[in-house]
């Protein structure tokens, strides 16, 4: 039986996938993809696959489920809202990919932007969609969110089903409680001035 102890919100499963682990992944499949903003989503999903076909699949699976749980993290109405202004909208599919293009930014930036949302308005690509330089779905990469459901198929040829998941819980939180909102976002409202009205229009509960 795997021994599993408690590391911060997430269980580490020793002598195989942990989250420094994951974050070494992600973190070389980041670099692999280069620094340019164009088809980001495209470069991180082959980029990750690629890092991920190395492993076995049972490796594969459970860095799913930390990756998944990284992404869950960001599941919050602040992130919401930062994603709307900076996308010009945003539904529920879209603020999961968003939540995946925060990972995809390494862990220095999901963690800046999970401690506070509004640091993303110092973040090159973010200034770079304000600026008209970069599309406004830059940072929604749902390629990437999906590659270690397609790392699977490469090892084995099959259609994933989920055979490896070992089904052991990883996450222990979600977002922030209702008494941290409404929640201001200054820097992003001033670059995104229009979006902002918007959002005060849509949702005036999370805004006044």
């Amino acid at each position: 039986m795997l021994n599993v102890v408690r590391a911060g919100p997430i269980f580490r499963v020793m002598g195989m996938m942990d989250e420094h682990r994951c974050w070494e992944i992600i973190e070389a499949a980041r670099a692999d993809a280069g620094p340019a903003w164009a088809d980001l989503d495209g470069r991180l999903q082959a980029a990750l696959v690629r890092h991920l076909v190395t492993l076995s699949p049972a490796e594969v699976a459970r860095f799913g489920e930390y990756f998944r749980a990284l992404q869950h993290r960001g599941n919050r109405v602040d992130l919401f809202m930062a994603a709307f202004l900076i996308h010009h909208g945003c539904g529920d599919d879209s603020l999961g990919d968003f939540c995946a293009g925060l990972v995809g930014l390494g862990r220095d930036w999901y963690t800046r932007a999970l401690r506070d949302p509004d640091a993303l308005a110092d973040h090159p690509a973010v200034r770079a969609v304000a600026a008209g330089q970069a599309g406004i779905s830059v940072l929604l990469t749902e390629g990437f969110r999906y590659a270690p459901d397609r790392a699977p198929q490469k090892l084995t040829g099959e259609e994933y089903d989920g055979y490896y998941d070992t089904g052991r819980p990883i996450l222990e939180q979600d977002g922030p409680g209702p008494g941290l909102l409404p929640r201001r976002l200054p820097g992003l409202a001033a670059l995104f001035p229009r979006q902002q009205q918007y959002l005060r229009e849509q949702y005036p509960q999370l805004t006044v």
